[in-house]
């Protein structure tokens, strides 16, 4: 959805804008803002990053002996990605793109919307970004030209679900109370983060359970639409909604789901780490359960 208006656009971005990007002024052309979100350890940093109509990052490489790379998160109007020798790519919400390292890539506004992702930045050894050289002009006009996209679905909840329902989360039904569903992202591969898009019905919830690993690892929540609980053991159960964000460190016990009469969904962020496991426990309870508030 293309958003001219900074007014507008700051009623999208749920994540919010943040203040001016100066640190990296100097590799942007146009304005771009930056609001830090979360550090998950050494593993993972996120922010939230939007770019001003026709805005967008120089060329741009990722460097790092081990881990690095970044993955974009499409959360608000309308940009573009583009590799070096390919075709861009619309960026529009729900978009993802994992950015391996050592690959020539920019990102940006589209000229006629403000556009806004989260970076995910991803933790390793000697990590540098190693900015090239603008997008021209002349490269930046030839992109091609689109209708404004809009949100597909019936049901507001479907429309707001942008990252996608995706099919039964049959490989982790045993372990959930009720219906959910898994729209995997990124692909599975070591050392990087996995990310999907988790949807629960009404009153689903999953079993208590502990991420497990020697370094590093755990989990990051980004609540995306609806309303649903994060309880910690020993803790008062916390409210999410669309725009909150969780970071479950490893070892800690745990659960979420939706309220009983609110369908909600998050994204699911794997932290990379060593020897990883999940460790699953008991069910909430029904009473545990229906005495939340």
């Amino acid at each position: 959805m293309k958003t001219i208006e900074k007014k507008e656009f700051k009623k999208e971005n749920y994540l919010g804008i943040g203040i001016y990007n100066v640190m990296f002024a100097k590799n942007m052309t146009g304005k771009t803002y930056m609001k830090p979100l979360k550090m998950a350890g050494h593993a993972l940093m996120l922010a939230n990053v939007s770019f001003e109509p026709g805005a967008r990052c120089f060329w741009h490489i990722h460097r790092g002996t081990t881990g690095g790379g970044q993955i974009i998160i499409c959360t608000a109007g309308e940009g573009w990605y583009q590799e070096e020798g390919k075709e861009p790519v619309r960026m529009v919400p729900g978009s993802v793109v994992s950015i391996p390292t050592d690959v020539l890539h920019w990102h940006g506004a589209v000229k006629d919307s403000w556009f806004s992702h989260i970076a995910v930045e991803i933790g390793g050894e000697n990590l540098k970004n190693e900015f090239v050289r603008p997008v021209s002009e002349e490269e930046y006009a030839a992109l091609p030209e689109y209708e404004a996209w809009q949100p597909s679905g019936n049901p507001v909840f479907d429309r707001e679900n942008v990252f996608g329902k995706g099919q039964p989360n049959v490989n982790f039904a045993q372990y959930f109370d009720g219906e959910s569903f898994m729209n995997p992202l990124t692909p599975f591969e070591k050392g990087r983060p996995f990310v999907a898009n988790v949807t629960f019905e009404p009153g689903c919830r999953n079993h208590w359970h502990i991420h497990k690993s020697t370094k590093d690892g755990g989990q990051v929540l980004v609540c995306t639409a609806g309303e649903g609980w994060y309880q910690e053991e020993g803790k008062k159960a916390k409210t999410l909604k669309k725009g909150d964000i969780v970071y479950i460190p490893a070892g800690v016990k745990h659960w979420h789901g939706a309220k009983k009469d609110q369908w909600f969904s998050h994204l699911s962020i794997e932290v990379p780490g060593e020897n990883t496991e999940n460790v699953w426990l008991e069910a909430v309870s029904r009473e545990q359960y229906e005495a939340l508030l």
